[in-house]
């Protein structure tokens, strides 16, 4: 599993709207490192990576929602939830297959044909997720989300990508 980057600055004396600013944009940094992998789709680890990353930032989000005001911060959470259903669906599907494929070494040739049926039946549904991350990733582009969290988490913890400059774990 994808080790959880340390939040650059977050001590023990730190207040709620400061640690709020640095846990969030330092999940957001995670999360977002995965991308050029996931979309290349070529190891599902980076897919499974970004997935607990998401997770990491959802449960961030959830946590110090009280530090925003709750109106304008609903778009932000949605986003991310969006962003952890869609790679949910894609990393159901890639485990499902990894565990049946492993099934049918030690299954005799008689008894494969439905496992193979069903793994066959999983790519295929599989391959129609990749356009939806794709599509996805293309319009958090497209509407400059990354930007936009930061500018608000910034208005409202004075924190800021620029200057906090989360790290991956060595």
């Amino acid at each position: 599993m994808a080790r959880a980057w340390e939040v650059p600055g977050l001590g023990g004396r730190a207040r709620f709207r400061d640690a709020a600013g640095r846990v969030i944009l330092t999940r957001w940094s995670e999360m977002w490192s995965y991308r050029d992998g996931t979309q290349l789709g070529e190891d599902i680890e980076e897919l499974h990576a970004m997935r607990v990353s998401s997770r990491r930032l959802r449960a961030a989000m959830d946590a110090f929602e009280g530090a925003f005001p709750a109106r304008s911060f609903r778009p932000h959470l949605r986003q991310v939830k969006e962003i952890t259903d869609v790679l949910g669906d894609a990393r159901d599907l890639d485990v499902a297959i990894d565990r049946l494929t492993a099934l049918l070494s030690g299954m005799r040739d008689d008894e494969r044909p439905g496992l193979e049926g069903l793994v066959a039946r999983y790519r295929a549904e599989r391959a129609t997720e990749d356009p939806h991350i794709a599509a996805l990733f293309d319009r958090i582009e497209e509407e400059r989300f990354e930007k936009k969290l930061d500018r608000y988490i910034g208005r409202h913890t004075g924190v800021r990508l620029a200057t906090l400059r989360p790290r991956p774990p060595d």
